[in-house]
Order: C-alpha cells, then structure tokens, then sequence
C-alpha cells in the first residue's frame, strides 16, 4: 500500500473520524511490515498518531480497528497507553481502515540508556500487563484461549497460515521447528492479557526512568504470559544474547516469580522463534526495508532454542 499523505489528505481523514483540526504535516514513522504509522502536526492542536491497516505483511490479517477496541479499554486502566480519537472502518478517506490516536511525546526503550531503573520499568510493567483483570476492562472480546494447549494451537495455527499464504511452509527449517511444537506443547495457565509485542521499541520512557507509555497493540491477545517473555528472549538473542531464556536478564526475575516450568519458557522461545523465521521470509519479500536481522541469525538462534527445549 503506496499512499502518499498530505497535509489535504491527513485532513480530510482527520475530519472524517470526527477528529478536529488542520493538518500541517504528516512524516512516516515506520519503516517495517506493521501497519503503516505517520505522526501528523495540527495547527493549534496537539499532533496525532495515525495507524492504517495493511491489507497484507507478516501479521495478516490485520484489523486496526481491534486494535483501536483494545486501546480504548484500557484507557481507564493502570496501563499508559494512547487515547482513541477516532477509528473508521470501510470507504476511507485513506482507502482502508485507520485509527487516530494521541501522541506520546516520549522516547522508546531503544533511544534511552538501558539502567536498572529503566529495566525493572519495563519489567514490572510487563507484569502489570499480564496481571491485568481483563474482564473488567471489557477484554473479552479477544477471545481468551482456555487453559492448556489451546493458546499455543491458535497461535502456531495463525502462523502457519501465514507462511502458507507467502509459501514458505516448506522451508526446512520453518517446517522442522513447526513439527517439534506439534510435540512439546506447554500447558498453559487461565489465560491473561499478552501485549504480543513487548520488544523494547514499544515501550516509552519518561526522565524518571518509568515507563510512559505502551504502544503498538496490533498483536495483542488473551494467552499464555509466557508468549511474551519468550518473544523478549528470541529478539535478544538473535541481537547476540547467548543463553538459555531462563537466563536472560530482563526476563529471569518475572520468569521465576511465575513459578513455571523451565521447557515452559524454552518452548515459547522457540516458538517465537519459528514465527520470527516466517517474519523474516515475508518480511524479505514484501518489506520497505530489509529485515533487521538475517537469516543466518534465525538459524544460529533456533539452533539454540531447539537445544535449548530438547535437554
């Protein structure tokens, strides 16, 4: 999707949500296969995050407007999350659906030196996540997975389906990893709200080091918590970190107090893993830009998780 937004164009798409004000600018902020994010100025008013969904990437199907429900309750909540100016579903201004969200003028995990403050920040607050009620937030609609295998299923189900659909199912070492999921299924507990991706560059900080807000919500589900540790510990390692996951330092202490088994945790990297290698091969395909990490990467790093999970 090439879309071209000018300050017209932001505008009109502006006024059609029920969103006020003039556009003055509109500057792409990503440069990836999410949904495609611009920050645009207004004049006399605060600048706004537009979010417009993809029609196909490496999360399809996307649904903004999910993602916008899911904002919108946990606005009341503990959670610092963007408020929902306005959403809007089919014949678009911008050709597709889009959500118009709040600016946090805050720097990510990724732009700030990586303290001790700023760590137990991120950590608690991954916590504070997964220990949400989510009935009471009106989360429900995210269809929670049952305790068990269930959370795990779904999740495998939705990226095999993607890899079907850019026809990499057969790589080898897509459809080797896939196989041993099949066979090492965790059980996982009732389910809890899981960010989906709580890689550092969603988390923003204020200048005391706490976490100001949490942002991209696309990928966000009702699971197994364990999904999202093991996310953390894939993209750490294939940025060098060497160690089993139950060892990698922004995940130990929350991993330990959840009093889980260990080939918990080793499974969920490697799963992240295997959804990490599809990324990669359509992510390669159909990105704006290259893939930050390799693929030799993804091979290095499943070569450990597999280790990893059969000892």
């Amino acid at each position: 999707m090439d879309i071209d937004l000018t300050p017209a164009l932001a505008t009109e798409a502006l006024h059609a949500c029920g969103v006020k004000g003039t556009a003055t600018s509109a500057e792409r902020l990503d440069g990836g296969v999410s949904n495609l994010t611009w920050h645009v100025k207004r004049d006399d008013d605060e600048p706004v995050v537009f979010r417009l969904e993809r029609q196909q990437g490496i999360f399809q199907p996307y649904d903004v407007r999910r993602e916008a429900e899911v904002i919108r309750c946990l606005e009341s909540s503990p959670i610092p999350v963007p408020r929902v100016l306005g959403a809007i579903g089919e014949d678009t201004p911008l050709g597709a659906p889009y959500a118009v969200l709040s600016w946090l003028d805050y720097p990510h995990m990724g732009m700030v030196p990586m303290t001790p403050q700023v760590v137990d920040s991120y950590r608690s607050m991954v916590e504070s996540i997964h220990a949400l009620d989510w009935r009471t937030y009106g989360l429900g609609f995210l269809d929670p997975a049952p305790p068990g295998h269930e959370a795990a299923l779904r999740d495998l189900d939705a990226v095999r389906a993607r890899a079907v659909a850019f026809d990499c199912q057969h790589d080898h070492l897509i459809a080797e990893i896939g196989a041993i999921l099949n066979q090492r299924l965790p059980d996982s507990p009732e389910p809890r709200l899981c960010h989906g991706d709580i890689n550092v560059f969603n988390y923003l900080v204020a200048d005391d080091g706490s976490i100001a807000g949490v942002v991209d919500w696309e990928q966000a589900q009702l699971g197994d918590p364990l999904s999202d540790w093991g996310l953390i510990t894939a993209l750490a390692s294939l940025k060098g970190l060497n160690a089993p996951p139950e060892d990698h330092p922004l995940v130990a202490p929350a991993f330990e107090r959840s009093g889980r088994e260990v080939h918990d945790l080793r499974y969920w990297m490697l799963h992240q893993m295997y959804k990490l290698a599809v990324i990669h091969k359509i992510w390669s395909e159909i990105g704006d830009l290259p893939p930050w990490y390799s693929w030799s990467d993804v091979e290095r790093v499943s070569e450990s998780a597999l280790m990893y999970l059969g000892e």
